[in-house]
């Protein structure tokens, strides 16, 4: 157990600079078992992913600033990480903590997660899995497959019910709304081994009913050129541009970085499919997928 204590010690001692680690040791083992109890269904992908979380936190709550600009740096800090499918793509679908690869959501959640959890005094990886928890999940509780956000129209209703997110999208004047129908995940089940199972599938089933005909609203592609949309846009802010497919809003998400009165995105680069701040301004970014998507929302981060 001593042996333990030391290593615990040194580990936080590197991670945060304290001084006297030693002494922060006790409470911190109290803490992480508290935690560890709340997030006991919680599944982590390998012991690389714990470090990585706990260096990003480490490096997040020590750059500070605002919320926003705490996801922008959390998000810049992922960089690397690539696109890939859900990690919790299985017949159990309970929450799991893997930076190696992430969908555009994911990546989204894992950055605001990282943001709320960097304000703590001492940030704790369990504290960043119930986050992690409250901003992927409905209601921010894991009950299975069925629980996890599949369209960003559902992740933006429930986050901005409960106060996670600030939709800006009807701010500004020119906007529009476009009616669809949400139903892809159900019309292939064969790609996700958890609708296997028919209770999952009609609970997706019953969730997807809640998006028939859904009235999603949209900025014309055009207004991110615009420089009174510039003045307004913050470090930190979400821009989601939605899909030309029927069934589906989300094409592309990732947060704005403002330098010299142009806002920049970091998202999954369309060239390397990883993380990564685009080396050009967004609207070049838009003339480039043009064909692909039809609009986008302007969403902000909030603690």
């Amino acid at each position: 157990m001593t042996a333990f204590i030391h290593i615990l010690s040194k580990q936080f001692k590197d991670l945060f600079c304290l001084s006297d680690a030693k002494k922060l040791i006790l409470p911190v083992l109290f803490l992480c078992l508290c935690g560890s109890l709340k997030a006991s269904g919680v599944r982590l992908h390998c012991k690389e992913d714990s470090v990585l979380v706990n260096r990003i936190l480490a490096a997040t709550a020590e750059h500070g600033g605002s919320f926003g600009e705490r996801c922008l740096f959390a998000a810049k800090e992922m960089s690397g990480i690539k696109s890939g499918g859900r990690a919790d793509n299985d017949t159990s679908g309970t929450l799991m903590v893997n930076l190696h690869t992430l969908d555009r959501l994911g990546f989204i959640n894992a950055a605001m997660a990282f943001a709320e959890t960097s304000t703590r005094k001492l940030p704790l990886f369990e504290e960043f899995v119930n986050n992690l928890e409250k901003y992927s999940r409905r209601k921010g509780i894991d009950e299975g497959f069925a629980s996890q956000f599949f369209y960003g129209a559902d992740w933006i209703v429930d986050n901005v019910y409960r106060g996670n997110l600030k939709e800006m999208t009807e701010y500004l004047p020119g906007g529009g709304f476009k009616v669809k129908t949400l139903d892809n995940i159900s019309h292939h089940p064969e790609l996700y081994p958890a609708l296997k199972d028919s209770v999952t599938l009609d609970k997706i089933k019953m969730m997807e009913m809640g998006y028939r005909s859904h009235r999603i609203p949209h900025l014309k592609k055009q207004s991110i050129s615009n420089k009174p949309l510039h003045e307004l846009l913050e470090d930190g802010d979400i821009i989601m541009m939605l899909s030309n497919e029927i069934d589906t809003d989300l094409y592309d998400i990732g947060f704005v970085e403002m330098k010299d009165g142009m806002p920049y995105f970091v998202h999954f680069s369309p060239e390397t499919g990883e993380i990564a701040e685009d080396a050009y301004p967004l609207p070049r970014l838009f003339k480039l997928e043009n064909q692909r998507f039809y609009g986008y929302r302007w969403l902000r981060p909030t603690d």
